[in-house]
């Protein structure tokens, strides 16, 4: 007799609970689980029977609904969770030969437990993981597992073949609709916000929120939808156990498919508590670091059950900098050490997010796909497109776009698979698109469904991303990114707007993906073993509340967070530093003062008073140190209050750029770039996601020393930026005969590189000071302006003209005088002076890359009449005034 798997899955609690051992969690989150210990199966273990455990009914109608409608943000979305709320004990416990998640049970939070069995892998034997309902068969003295419950071996199941010969196998026994369904993308749950997973949200059969919000029975079971993106929150243990249903779910299916579960969070095991520190390891420039850190974080997030991380992000003059040779050496770095690790990267976003507006006159093609070529050359398996803004084709969104994929596919000659961002064939996504390729243009908004999603799998787009799914009527009432209609690809199929053979390229790329993890053989995660990789064997053996950084840093891998902290220091930039000021004299009275909450304010205080006295007045201190995470009217006024008061400044400008106002203001100065805010979904609260306190001040006291570098050139102002060339880097304040100069360099050269001190930033790229080092400074060469006569003389033979060229302006206009400073020591700033009769006239900030030189521009005027002196540096030189 069949049994839902509801009840298959309470009838296993029941005896769990009554000769299972007790399993004791400390302070889980409200609504939360925990997983027990994964034992290994009996070497003789067999399956169950090959009864039928998916459950048979109708849809539920949605009738009930305590549904939160998500707000797009631009590029992938966020919503509300609206899973309903409860609380109940933690209980549960293992047994022999299997694995039981525990859950907080209760009517409302807990769920049933999830138990499978693991046949390990011995001598040629692979390792199983695998439900007593399904089936094992021998073969050859090995074991598989028989997905499809058919009493047979079928090619697919059997992990001795070649992976293509195994997706050829599956792609012939799954109907049409599951071939389509493989190419949706979603949600769990259908909410992007991160899910409580609960009895109701993971698989309670009767309870959806309307078409949008549902159980992941109903997502998998009723949709036959296999792929989700899942930014929830929880210990290692604790997301094991929702993962663990998940698959069991999807084991439970005809053919056993088994889902792929994405995050957008390059390092989720501790999910929504941090996540990694994308932007620290560029600044850093330590690649043997970030490749030790990225693959630590990938076997930790492989170990909680996912397979795909939404990462690296390829942004050329944004996140990776500005230089393409760097770009495509941070981006091989991550793809190899994550894929390394056992997570597959998805590369994003093809082609960038500022290429459309990043266009200047030159329209440096080039210099934005070295980050591209390096990802594929690197094996990523995965690329996300940019959605939401233009591609190649002029006034073409990327998707719709048949020269963006086009030039994906066969001039970069990618074949993996191309994901679409969240939303973007969503209702209201493609208005003003249109394809200017065909002999009319065609207004995208107004094609039916099915045409849309053909449009864009036509193109080379193999899976549609989207928050969540339901009807097509709803889809298309769906405004902004909205949601997937079901059924439409089989729609579009039906209708001869996609063929048969399309279907299947895309198909066959998502299974072989599947294949290439290893889910067939064992989907399945051991909570207890993710925990021993990824926490201390302190929180391992007996678990505690997360509350604050102490308490995350102690339950975590102490390997990995002693990683992070060398990262935050050689992440950290030391800008400036009049008179050796950093590190601080542990003498010296400090007054700290941050912008940012006063739990980062308390801490700071706590932990720089373990190296010095630090005051609560600033008349009192001898130093102030500025905390800078915005600049705002409190930040002013730290800064005016210390400058009048006549105090050493010591600025930190933490997670935000420096400035001319902050290099000119501060003594000395620091660019803290870590931060590890959870990308999508929600954090923690009570976290702090920079730079750690104790680090911080580690740094300023020198028990760590700064070591990072600027990866993109700081402009003087806004107007110097707005007039960069995006797709050139080194042209920042340059002019336009300057930046033609930069353009024929990048041209001719094999890395699409140019020189960094071409231009007139603040600072350029890589420039990074260092604590006891020291530039030295030499002043060459002061041009003034060129005043020319015409002088006529009286000669034997003649009138005779000639040309009379002296230095020479005229009074009251205007005028720029140029030098040459060579740095020829380390890093380092200086404040130049312009004199006039030795008077000082002007002054610019001049930061010089060690041994490399800048040319100084100033801008005078002088008044009256005469001979001047004018003094650049220690340069001096004679003008004449008219």
């Amino acid at each position: 007799m069949k049994k839902t798997f509801a009840a298959l899955l309470a009838l296993v609690l029941s005896l769990v609970m009554v000769i299972g051992s007790a399993y004791a969690v400390s302070a889980a989150p409200e609504g939360g689980f925990v997983a027990a210990e994964a034992v290994d199966a009996p070497a003789d273990s067999e399956g169950g029977s090959a009864e039928d455990a998916s459950a048979e009914g109708e849809s539920p109608e949605g009738e009930s609904a305590e549904e939160a409608a998500p707000e797009s943000e631009s590029g992938e979305d966020a919503s509300e969770s609206a899973e309903a709320e409860g609380e109940g004990e933690s209980e549960g416990g293992q047994q022999e030969g299997g694995f039981t998640t525990t859950g907080w049970q209760g009517e409302e939070t807990g769920f049933d437990p999830i138990e499978y069995l693991v046949i390990p892998a011995e001598g040629d034997q692979a390792e199983l993981g695998y439900l007593e309902s399904t089936p094992i068969i021998e073969a050859d003295a090995l074991k598989f597992k028989d997905l499809n419950k058919n009493g047979e071996l079928d090619i697919y199941e059997d992990w001795r073949q070649p992976v293509e010969d195994r997706v050829e196998d599956l792609y012939a026994q799954m109907t049409d609709e599951e071939r389509c369904m493989l190419m949706y993308h979603v949600c769990t749950c259908g909410d992007n916000a991160g899910v409580t997973y609960n009895y109701h949200t993971l698989y309670d059969q009767d309870f959806t929120w309307g078409e949008k919000y549902a159980s992941m029975w109903f997502y998998i079971t009723q949709y036959g939808i296999t792929t989700y993106l899942d930014n929830s929150n929880g210990t290692p243990d604790m997301q094991v156990g929702a993962h663990n249903v998940m698959q069991a779910i999807a084991e439970e299916t005809r053919l056993g498919v088994p889902v792929t579960l994405s995050c957008d969070r390059q390092y989720n095991a501790w999910g929504g508590y941090i996540d990694s520190p994308k932007n620290a390891f560029v600044y850093a420039h330590d690649m043997e670091l970030a490749a030790q850190i990225y693959k630590m974080y990938a076997e930790e997030t492989r170990a909680i059950g996912y397979h795909v991380i939404l990462q690296p992000v390829v942004e050329l003059a944004s996140k990776n900098g500005e230089n393409p040779e760097y770009v495509a050496e941070v981006v091989k770095t991550e793809v190899e050490a994550t894929q390394e690790g056992g997570i597959q990267t998805c590369t994003k976003h093809y082609v960038g997010f500022q290429y459309a507006g990043s266009h200047s006159d030159a329209m440096v093609f080039d210099s934005w796909f070295d980050g591209w070529r390096t990802a594929i050359a690197s094996g990523t398996m995965w690329i996300m497109s940019n959605s939401y803004n233009q591609g190649i084709g002029e006034g073409v969104k990327v998707d719709y776009d048949r020269v963006s994929l086009s030039y994906l596919r066969n001039e970069l000659g990618y074949d993996g698979i191309v994901l679409t961002d969240w939303g973007a064939v969503g209702n209201g996504m493609a208005i003003g698109i249109y394809d200017e390729g065909g002999p009319e243009e065609t207004d995208v908004a107004a094609l039916t469904l099915p045409e849309r999603y053909a449009w864009v799998i036509n193109n080379g787009v193999d899976q549609l991303g989207a928050p969540g799914a339901g009807s097509p009527e709803l889809a298309l009432e769906e405004s902004g990114p909205g949601i997937l209609g079901v059924g439409t690809v089989k729609d579009a199929l039906d209708q001869g707007l996609i063929t048969p053979e399309r279907i299947k390229e895309a198909a066959c790329r998502i299974l072989a993906s599947k294949f290439a993890s290893g889910i067939f053989e064992n989907p399945y995660s051991d909570g207890q073993k993710a925990l021993e990789l990824s926490a201390s064997p302190e929180f391992a053996a007996e678990k505690w509340e997360i509350t604050d950084n102490e308490t995350l840093e102690a339950a975590r891998n102490p390997e990995e967070v002693e990683l992070e902290r060398q990262l935050m220091a050689k992440s950290t930039i030391l800008v400036k530093n009049d008179d050796n000021l950093l590190p601080l004299d542990k003498s010296l009275k400090v007054y700290v003062e941050s912008t940012a909450s006063s739990i980062a304010q308390d801490k700071l205080v706590e932990y720089f008073s373990q190296y010095a006295e630090v005051v609560e007045d600033m008349e009192e201190a001898d130093v102030v140190v500025a905390d800078l995470t915005s600049y705002n009217d409190q930040a002013e006024y730290i800064v005016e209050d210390a400058k009048d008061f006549g105090k050493k400044l010591v600025i930190v400008c933490n997670c935000v750029e420096p400035d001319a106002w902050t290099v000119e203001n501060a003594d000395a100065l620091l660019y803290m770039t870590f931060t590890r805010t959870a990308d999508h979904g929600t954090g923690i609260q009570g976290i702090i996601i920079t730079t750690e306190p104790d680090v911080y001040a580690q740094i300023v006291y020198g028990d760590r020393e700064p070591a990072g570098m600027i990866i993109s050139e700081v402009a003087r102002d806004s107007a110097a930026s707005e007039a960069q060339w995006k797709d050139m880097a080194g042209d920042m304040g340059a002019d336009n005969w300057t930046r033609m100069i930069l353009l024929a360099m990048l041209k001719t050269s094999e890395d699409h590189s140019v020189p960094e001190n071409f231009g007139d930033p603040l600072l350029c790229y890589k420039y990074g000071m260092r604590y006891g080092t020291e530039p030295e400074f030499v002043f060459d060469t002061l041009v003034l302006p060129k005043s020319t006569t015409e002088v006529t003389e009286e000669t034997s033979s003649g009138t005779s003209t000639s040309y009379q060229t002296i230095d020479g302006i005229k009074s009251g206009e205007p005028f720029s005088v140029y030098s040459l400073l060579w740095n020829n020591g380390a890093d380092g700033m200086i404040t130049v002076n312009a004199a006039i009769d030795g008077e000082v006239a002007a002054q610019k900030v001049m930061a010089v890359n060690g041994g490399s030189w800048r040319i100084i521009k100033m801008d005078l005027v002088i008044d009256e009449a005469g001979e001047h002196t004018v003094t650049v540096g220690d340069i001096t030189k004679t003008i004449t005034v008219e």
